[in-house]
């Protein structure tokens, strides 16, 4: 089989001057990069509270932890690219925000 080129957007995640050409598609917000501001903004109490969890993952070394890790790493990089990928990072911010409740909890 043929795997055809990637497209545009896609090739604008890994090379920042790429564009479509088309300056409609090269407008719409959701295509520019994140903003920092928009993190504590669209994450609220997460934003505060993922890093312990981080921490908590990186402590223990068990195989989920380390995909746990990973997703949340490989989320980061491509929701900095791109603000319409910024939901790509909840999941994992979340299980770590949840790690840093539970911790509190059992204290």
């Amino acid at each position: 089989g043929f795997i055809g080129p990637l497209s545009a957007r896609v090739r604008g995640l890994f090379v920042p001057h790429t564009r479509t050409g088309n300056p409609l598609v090269d407008s719409v917000a959701e295509h520019q990069a994140t903003p920092p501001e928009a993190y504590a903004h669209h994450f609220a109490l997460v934003f505060y509270t993922w890093l312990p969890g981080f921490v908590l993952c990186l402590r223990d070394r068990t195989d989920a932890k380390w995909f746990l890790v990973l997703y949340l790493l490989c989320a980061a990089y491509f929701s900095r690219k791109m603000m319409r990928l910024l939901l790509i990072l909840a999941e994992p911010a979340a299980i770590c925000a949840g790690g840093t409740f539970g911790l509190l909890l059992d204290f």
